[in-house]
């Protein structure tokens, strides 16, 4: 955005200056190289500089850009703006801005990046703090009952689910995945064919695991009696007609653990492990009924998409293998949380809006909230899948599109350290790293003014 402003012949080191780049970045990573391959050390600033992007051009940087430019109070019009890189940018270097987009959601992620940051700078962490534990606090009622309960020092991050459908042969119940493997260090599950339906035990080689049960989108039976190939055809037929299942096989926690440092200190660390399903974890029934008691209405006032998925688009597998409506992306578990979120989201909007304390700083809180809902929209649905190298929920669009997953990871929304708390404390990040950027502390940049307007 510099560079578009500068004219051909500006001095070439202050505009790389201006830029953040204070030494030569070429030789650097040449020496950086030299040092991975050696083993040798260059301390924690390799480069010498601070990283190029958090630099704010000094007084000196935008006197002389302004002389630079040639141009009486230059602005920057983006009239495809996207999530507004490129006004965030014009407005550090000091010059107002315009920026456009048609897609709403754009629209709401450039007022998140560009504005509210720049308009209230820290306060909008103070705010985004006050509702989201006020969020937390009314929904954690809600919610009881819904997740079945650990021992004390055990926490969930994650129930694991394998689509499941009938054998056409031996009509016995077959849980799909493609492996099942759980973790790098081997960990994983075994199927234990039983009368017509498999239980799961969680071994630890991985010679111990069973074969995948589906390849290229065609299934094979685990029972020994039978064994036979099912067709990728009629694993569509089946979920078509409303007859793929699903099936919990195992469930991920960690245990809290007392652990002892050289110094003889007591740390208090979780450590992660994997179980076998229990009985007491199928709640299928009493969370149909819950879902059952609220549907209804939500579907009346758009708590809960209930559109057709479309069939003129370029990726309809979610037609194809049973979830002809976008609710259907969500297990029955997945849609009551959802709707429960939504739910009390609007309540307090309400609430505050009939108050009179929906001051602009609080509605900026409200589309930051907003942004954090869809963060748990994003990675707890059916298509979220479980990374068996990393250890941690991949979300519906680590492919960018709308794959079907065989077995899909589901977020207990109410966990410590997870699902609401790993939500919000990713926006809260953000929303610090925003403001560092747009209005850094002890940087001079917009000191005793008001910051250049950005008109979105």
């Amino acid at each position: 955005m510099l560079g578009s402003l500068l004219p051909a012949d500006a001095d070439r080191d202050r505009f790389l200056h201006a830029l953040g780049i204070h030494g030569d970045p070429v030789a650097a990573k040449k020496r950086i190289d030299a040092a991975k391959r050696s083993g040798e050390n260059l301390g924690p600033n390799p480069y010498g500089y601070k990283r190029a992007f958090t630099h704010v051009p000094d007084e000196g940087d935008r006197r002389w850009i302004e002389e630079t430019t040639r141009l009486a109070k230059p602005s920057v019009l983006d009239p495809t703006a996207g999530g507004g890189s490129i006004p965030i940018e014009v407005g550090r270097l000091g010059f107002p801005s315009f920026a456009n987009d048609l897609n709403p959601v754009a629209a709401l992620i450039l007022r998140a990046t560009v504005d509210w940051p720049e308009r209230w700078g820290g306060a909008l962490a103070e705010e985004f703090d006050d509702l989201s534990r006020e969020f937390v606090r009314r929904a954690e009622p809600k919610y009881a009952g819904v997740f079945p309960e650990e021992p004390e020092g055990v926490r969930v991050d994650g129930y694991l689910w394998a689509r499941t459908v009938c054998c056409p042969y031996c009509d016995g119940v077959v849980p799909l995945s493609p492996n099942w493997r759980l973790a790098a260090d081997g960990t994983g599950v075994r199927l234990v064919p039983g009368a017509g339906v498999c239980s799961f035990e969680i071994v630890g080689g991985a010679g111990e695991h069973s074969a995948g049960t589906v390849a290229r989108g065609d299934g094979t039976c685990p029972y020994p009696e039978c064994g036979r190939v099912i067709e990728g055809d009629e694993i569509k037929r089946q979920a078509q007609a409303g007859r793929m299942g699903e099936q919990l096989y195992a469930v991920v926690t960690k245990t809290r653990v007392e652990a002892r440092t050289k110094t003889g200190r007591v740390r208090e660390k979780w450590v992660r492990g994997y179980r076998a399903p229990r009985a007491e974890d199928d709640d299928g029934a009493a969370v149909a009924a819950r879902l059952a008691e609220k549907l209804e209405e939500w579907e009346a006032f758009g708590v809960v998409p209930g559109e057709r998925f479309p069939e003129d688009g370029n990726d309809t597998r979610p037609i194809q293998y049973g979830m002809p409506l976008w609710r259907d992306l969500f297990s029955p578990r997945q849609l009551l949380c959802h709707g429960t979120s939504v739910e009390v989201y609007r309540e307090m909007l309400e609430a505050d809006r009939e108050a009179g304390g929906l001051s602009e700083l609080r509605k900026a809180a409200y589309g930051y909230l907003a942004l954090t809902l869809d963060t748990l929209l994003n990675y707890n649905n059916r298509s979220g899948r479980w990374d068996n190298t990393t250890g941690r929920v991949r979300s519906i669009f680590d492919r960018h599109d709308f794959a079907f997953v065989w077995s899909y990871a589901e977020m207990a929304p109410l966990i410590s350290g997870v699902g609401y708390d790993w939500a919000i404390d990713k926006t809260a990040k953000c929303i610090g790293e925003l403001v560092a950027l747009v209005r850094p502390e002890g940087s001079g940049l917009f000191e005793g003014a008001e910051p250049p307007p950005v008109t979105i």
